[in-house]
């Protein structure tokens, strides 16, 4: 029993971010953006080292859903180095399980792309995308945190 859980443990990251991204829909699930959770979790909440190649596959099937070329896989390595290279920033990676950190990397990215393509549906959209994407962090930092 104990390898089935020591396997499933290793085998979850994957399968959810590859899971998250092919379930797009446009209301709750916008161009597979909910697979920036399990992205973010297991590379800066929660590194696991193994799942860094999963990562960045996982944008770039982000930016292949936004019809973006490597924006997201950009913003996701700037933020790495960032918070790799400065000691200091840790702590605000750890505040509040690391949903201030996401809020501010999905935040700065869907802003980005709104004032890019400006109108008032890309505002809309990107507000949209900005709760969904918080809100889904918020439940599976709750649930990861009663799993441990």
């Amino acid at each position: 029993m104990h390898n089935v859980k020591k396997i499933l443990n290793t085998i979850f990251p994957f399968a959810i971010t590859i899971l998250l991204w092919r379930m797009s829909a446009p209301v709750w699930n916008p161009n597979g953006v909910l697979a920036l959770v399990p992205i973010f979790y297991y590379s800066f909440t929660r590194p696991r080292s193994e799942f860094m190649p999963m990562a960045v596959a996982g944008c770039l099937l982000l930016d292949y859903n936004f019809g973006t070329t490597l924006f997201w896989t950009s913003l996701f390595c700037a933020s790495y180095a960032a918070i790799h290279l400065q000691t200091v920033t840790k702590p605000f990676i750890a505040a509040a399980g690391g949903l201030l950190s996401f809020s501010v990397f999905l935040g700065a990215g869907v802003l980005i792309l709104a004032i890019l393509a400006f109108s008032w549906a890309s505002l809309g959209t990107a507000l949209w995308i900005f709760l969904v994407g918080t809100a889904a962090f918020l439940v599976w930092i709750r649930v990861m945190g009663k799993i441990k």
